[in-house]
């Protein structure tokens, strides 16, 4: 997959990183698991970060 949003770049760069290490997955459920654990990751380092990905004060008004 190719893409040229800012955001979804370095997200697809981290889950072919820890998918290409593994090479064989046992079944389509523990491929599920780990892309979903990768994605819980970068959501919580997101919640915790200072940078505002979006700023939703401009979307209130």
């Amino acid at each position: 997959m190719r893409t040229s949003n800012g955001i979804e770049r370095p997200i697809q760069q981290e889950l072919k990183r820890r998918t290409s290490k593994v090479r064989v997955f046992p079944n389509l459920d523990a491929l599920e698991r780990l892309a979903t654990a990768v994605l819980v990751e970068i959501d919580e380092k997101w919640e915790t970060d200072n940078k505002a990905y979006i700023k939703w004060e401009l979307l209130d008004e």
